[in-house]
């Protein structure tokens, strides 16, 4: 599996487990006291969490800038305007994402 097929089957997963949360959270406005919808929120929560780290830690951060005080992993690349490929077939150029100690 290509780089890019990854990114997008971890962002569907996350996707996936956003939406959930958000229905269930719905749910829970009307249903209060469901505490088999409320465990099936933590679930989606902590594998939401687990999927965006494992994302960010690929791919770079989803949307707030982290930094260690010296540097801003936002800036680094791929941008949204930093893909190359021929036939609308895009690929990230993975540039300093691949720098080691970038993950956890």
């Amino acid at each position: 599996m290509n780089q890019m097929d990854k990114r997008q089957k971890l962002l569907a997963q996350l996707s996936a487990c956003q939406f959930a949360q958000y229905e269930l959270m719905l749910f829970l406005d009307t249903h209060p006291d469901c505490t088999a919808a409320m465990k099936v929120l933590q679930l989606h929560r902590a594998n939401a969490q687990k999927l965006r780290e494992q994302y960010e830690c690929q791919f770079g951060p989803l949307s707030n800038p982290k930094g260690n005080g010296q540097h801003w992993n936002w800036i680094d690349d791929p941008w949204p305007w930093d893909y190359t490929g021929a036939g609308g077939c895009f690929t990230p150029s993975m540039g300093a994402r691949n720098k080691k100690g970038a993950c956890r």
